[in-house]
């Protein structure tokens, strides 16, 4: 998403060691863990008023959307899943982080304990957290509400690097100066603001809350959240779910929050928060879907009906309620309108009012397609033998890496010049599957390069490398973070004389890989 990415480009790569940050409050309990999801129930294209070659038609946009990796999919039409895709190495069950996808559910917690009778748009947010405004409060904060806040027109200039400045985010955020009260401007640390007002309020954090109220009532017991340094839900970013939990989520809100019956969230609160607040504070003739108007916590599209929670990199729940559509994407991309456009232009199109009839070949074509998914395997020869490189400074405090090839494996070992060590494992020809306490690589905040943890997320990564020769003098080995985001390529340039070259990409789009020096 353009307004997303260019908030980005202040971002830099953050250095994440061996230890994770998840609190015991956050993650689920031994109780839970014995708790299944449930889920959607299953049909055709054709049973619910769908063309199956239009299914196939955008899945094949889709996964041929220029620099995109399509991680999961998932279709979604009168409540129940007609097509889902998760292309090798990803599978069903991985859960993916959300980015600013994670917004939407904030918002649903404020919705809530609007309905509750606790909580209103028009509430002023020092009021609401008085002990976190600075003692001399100028006009505009002292007229700053929740609203302003879900429309993201709170008058901040937005500065993620912000959280740098200590560990009382709420307090720094709102010692900045007020200078443009009821101006669109993206900002995630307005909606960390909402979840800070939530846990004031409930006493409980914003998972904990959406836990009881939203996500176990869906059948939905795998969220995590990431915490800020003194013990809030981010908000604005940092959940993790599954694909298919994000779709229940979609039909729930697309239903006017309503769910077997029971009413989540109000039809009044969802009508609210779907409707256009604001606009994109730079408007252009050229219609997108980033210009169509914000909501609270989420977007319009270019479909007149259709709004959409949105993440950076790609990360959606689009709902369409005239159509009874919900779609689900996650991935990473640099081209997200390009993925919004797939279906705009090769699904809708396929969406009709009847069943339809004489499908089976369509059908039988559709789940062959959907079966051999697979993001590319890198192309090259295997390799034998053992390489040990010493490294150049680098940002990541790599010291060595040791590369020991065993038939189709290459078993890798990097040192960190603390000692620390991680292990990794790459196939030629295919996905090696492991698991790593690891944290992965981090691009989701300005922090200081000594990040040692990722708050209130369990250690619990699931990781698949790759590896291929792809030249007598080039390697290239791909590990995929299959319940976070992102593939780490490493690619290692023998030089002679001893010498080579590591390009350490850590798979962010517009981040240039780290060029690191190296001796074998």
């Amino acid at each position: 998403m353009n307004i997303i990415k260019s908030t980005l480009l202040i971002i830099m790569l953050v250095a994440a060691s061996v230890s994770c940050g998840a609190s015991s409050q956050q993650a689920n309990s031994g109780d839970e863990k014995t708790v299944k999801n449930t889920e959607l129930p299953r049909s055709t294209p054709a049973q619910e008023g769908v063309d199956a070659i239009a299914v196939g038609q955008f899945i094949d946009a889709l996964m041929a959307v220029p620099e995109t990796d399509i991680h999961h999919m998932m279709v979604v039409r009168h409540g129940k899943v007609i097509a889902e895709a998760h292309p090798a190495p990803f599978k069903k069950n991985d859960v993916h982080t959300l980015y600013s996808c994670s917004k939407t559910f904030t918002m649903l917690a404020i919705g809530m304990l609007v309905d509750d009778g606790k909580l209103s748009v028009n509430d002023k947010v020092i009021d609401l957290l008085p002990d976190k405004a600075p003692k001399v409060k100028s006009l505009a904060l002292k007229k700053m509400t929740v609203k302003h806040l879900l429309t993201m027109t709170a008058g901040i200039k937005p500065a993620l690097e912000l959280r740098q400045e200590g560990d009382d985010w709420a307090r720094i955020w709102l010692a900045q100066p007020v200078t443009r009260l009821g101006r669109f401007q993206y900002d995630s640390l307005c909606t960390f603001m909402l979840a800070a007002i939530v846990q004031r309020i409930t006493g409980k954090t914003l998972l904990e809350f959406l836990n009881e109220r939203f996500f176990h009532p869906l059948g939905i017991y795998e969220a995590d959240w990431e915490e800020s340094p003194d013990g809030i839900n981010v908000g604005g970013w940092g959940l993790r779910l599954t694909a298919e939990s994000m779709a229940k989520a979609g039909v729930c809100v697309m239903n006017h929050g309503k769910w077997e019956g029971k009413q989540l969230v109000s039809a009044k609160w969802i009508d609210e928060a779907s409707s256009k607040h604001t606009n994109y504070s730079k408007p252009s003739k050229k219609q997108t879907d980033t210009n169509q108007g914000y909501c609270y916590q989420m977007w319009r599209c270019l479909l007149p009906d259709a709004f959409r929670a949105d993440g950076a990199y790609g990360q959606f729940i689009v709902m369409s309620p005239k159509n009874d559509l919900v779609v689900v994407i996650t991935g990473v991309s640099s081209n997200t309108g390009k993925e919004l456009a797939c279906i705009w232009n090769k699904l809708i199109p396929g969406v009709k009012d009847a069943s339809m009839l004489d499908v089976e070949e369509k059908q039988k074509t559709l789940d062959e397609k959907l079966a051999k998914l697979s993001l590319p395997l890198l192309k090259g020869e295997k390799g034998n033998g053992e390489y040990t490189f010493t490294l150049s400074p680098n940002a990541r405090n790599y010291k060595t890496m040791q590369l020991k090839f065993d038939g189709e494996m290459c078993n890798m070992t990097l040192t960190h010049t603390n000692g620390e060590v991680e292990k990794y494992q790459f196939m030629h020809n295919g996905w090696a599957q492991q698991s790593t306490s690891h944290v992965p690589p981090y691009n989701n905040a300005v922090e200081p390069v000594n990040l040692k943890r990722i708050d209130g997320l369990r250690c619990d990564y699931t990781i698949a490398g790759n590896y291929a020769w792809t030249s007598a003098k080039t390697l290239v080995l791909r590990l995929y973070w299959t319940n976070w985001i992102v593939p780490n390529t490493f690619t290692i340039t023998l030089n002679g004389n001893r010498s080579a070259t590591i390009s350490n990409d850590e798979g962010y789009p517009g981040f240039a890989p780290e060029e690191i020096k190296a001796s074998y």
